[in-house]
């Protein structure tokens, strides 16, 4: 570890025992500092800091132990030529990554929620869930920054020592994914231009004599919201399906997050006129774009999943599959879903979705369908669990469940977005005509 250097005296001294340092007047500084976040299981957080200095730094002079960020482990440090945190490789340059030990998922496990439960149960409590058409209860969203300081000395290229800096705040962010997307409004013909908002992912290098996927992404109550990125920030659900390097590259797709600003549907298993004008909206989309109409796919969590069941019930011949996490709707929806291609994620400790589900699978395979299941722990290392995955996976079957043990309603979804094998078998289905 390096000894933390603050004086004028000591950095005086430290000229004469850094090799090849020099000191002059006025030593190199920072000049900017730039949070970058990315989306994890229950929201987005500051991942990496991107520090700007005045000229190129020594990459063996830089170390984790020479800076603080406040609250967060620093596990790497390095110098990098360009300030893009997503493509820099590691070596001398003008700006210092410091790549940050990722946060605990909020242990959701505790988190208990009055409209998770059993309908019966909860009209004896006075508890009926969201009301069909109100506002939620919406956030402002989590502003990304971070606290940042060198504390001990670094060198630049030339030689010269880099003096401790006062602890300065993120002045710029980059949200990685996120913005990514394009933010628009659709205004639906067919209800009196009622609009809806919604961020579209277009794939990189995009050509219109070519044919893509769409996969829409439905979000759930609590991210009930008039800012369009809500959606965008809550989780994974979205931006999974954008991401550069782990998705876009073996699947190019649209995705298509709309940000609903009230309740959509309710535990009476109604829906509100925002089901069509997302059906509108996503028909719009394959007349504007080149998109594959037997690859169109939907996925939702809670609210946005209780949807992806009411549209494949309702327009069985649009979607090629659905991702269902931590949802639920009314059994009489199963002989509709028998003939869809879908895969299925709830926990054990999801009173709501969890019962449901058993009932609509129960009906399913008693109509000769099979239903192949797992039940896994979520905290199991992602590689096994994407293993295990992979393996239940056979040629003869259309529907699959996941369940996790234990777990919540909102547990779900900060694992299911990364079970990639279910996630790739879904992009493997067509459209039935």
């Amino acid at each position: 570890m390096k000894p933390l250097l603050f004086s004028a005296a000591a950095l005086a001294a430290a000229c004469f025992l850094l090799p090849g340092a020099r000191c002059l007047a006025a030593s190199p500084q920072i000049t900017g500092a730039e949070a970058v976040a990315e989306g994890a299981g229950d929201g987005e957080h500051v991942s990496r800091v991107v520090l700007s200095y005045d000229a190129p730094i020594d990459a063996a002079s830089v170390t984790p132990d020479d800076y603080e960020v406040t609250g967060r482990t620093i596990t790497r440090a390095y110098p990098v030529e360009g300030q893009d945190p997503a493509s820099a490789a590691p070596k001398t340059g003008s700006y210092v990554v410091l790549e940050l030990a990722p946060l605990p998922l909020v242990d959701s496990s505790v988190d208990t929620h009055p409209e998770d439960g059993p309908i019966a149960q909860r009209n004896a409590m006075g508890h009926m869930g969201p009301t069909l058409g109100s506002h939620g209860n919406p956030q402002p969203l989590p502003v990304m920054e971070a606290q940042v300081a060198q504390v001990g000395l670094v060198k630049t290229t030339a030689g010269l020592l880099c003096a401790p800096s006062a602890s300065q705040k993120t002045t710029s962010v980059r949200e990685l994914v996120v913005e990514d997307f394009q933010q628009a409004i659709f205004q639906d013909p067919a209800q009196g231009g009622a609009a809806l908002a919604y961020n579209l992912y277009i794939p990189k290098n995009y050509n219109p004599e070519k044919r893509y996927p769409l996969v829409l992404f439905m979000h759930d109550a609590g991210a009930v919201s008039s800012d369009v990125k809500t959606t965008l920030v809550q989780g994974l659900g979205a931006i999974t399906f954008a991401s550069p390097p782990e998705w876009q590259a073996e699947h190019p797709c649209f995705v298509l997050a709309p940000q609903y600003d009230t309740i959509i549907v309710n535990d009476l298993y109604q829906h509100g006129p925002e089901l069509e004008r997302t059906m509108h909206l996503v028909k719009a989309l394959t007349q504007q774009y080149a998109i594959d109409t037997d690859r169109i796919y939907n996925t939702g969590q809670s609210m946005g999943g209780m949807t992806s069941i009411e549209m494949d019930t309702a327009y069985p011949d649009v979607f090629a599959g659905s991702y269902l996490v931590a949802c639920k709707w009314a059994e009489s929806s199963a002989s509709a879903l028998a003939r869809q291609h879908l895969w299925i994620v709830s926990s054990e400790g999801d009173a709501g979705a969890m019962p449901s589900m058993r009932a609509i699978l129960k009906d399913i395979e008693a109509s000769g369908v099979t239903v192949r299941r797992q039940t896994i722990s979520a905290d199991r290392p992602e590689a096994d669990i994407n293993r295990d995955a992979a393996s239940l996976i056979t040629p003869t079957c259309s529907i699959y469940q996941t369940i996790y043990e234990g777990g919540s309603h909102r547990s779900t979804w900060q694992h299911a977005y990364r079970m990639t094998p279910a996630l790739a078998w879904l992009f493997t289905q067509k459209r039935t005509h």
